[in-house]
């Protein structure tokens, strides 16, 4: 994971010192986001471009030790949000899934 990441002091959401203002902008606005959303974001900027499964399994290193474990289809539903919010974004479809079939690849979005 990306050691650049800070923390906006104002919201406390993460944006790297490097990332355009856009991304910023979309750090702010996490402050209107569920905890689950924010933390699925949190974990996605920190490792772009990735993949669902990567998602998922990065999400866990990070959050799954706190309360309750989630399923892979609550990250990616969550992560769905986010895209329909305009915060994520589909970079490709280069990934590959642990079957070895191919699939999208995810971004915070610029």
């Amino acid at each position: 994971m990306n050691s650049e990441v800070r923390r906006d002091a104002i919201n406390h959401a993460a944006a790297r010192s490097t990332d355009p203002t856009t991304s910023w902008e979309a750090a702010r606005s996490l402050g209107l986001l569920t905890g689950l959303q924010e933390r699925v974001w949190l974990t996605l900027a920190l490792m772009t471009p990735v993949t669902d499964e990567q998602l998922y399994d990065a999400y866990n290193r990070s959050y799954g030790g706190r309360g309750q474990p989630i399923a892979p289809s609550t990250v990616r539903s969550r992560r769905k949000e986010l895209q329909d919010l305009g915060l994520v974004e589909v970079v490709d479809r280069n990934g590959k899934t642990k079957g070895g079939r191919r699939c999208q690849r995810f971004q915070v979005a610029q």
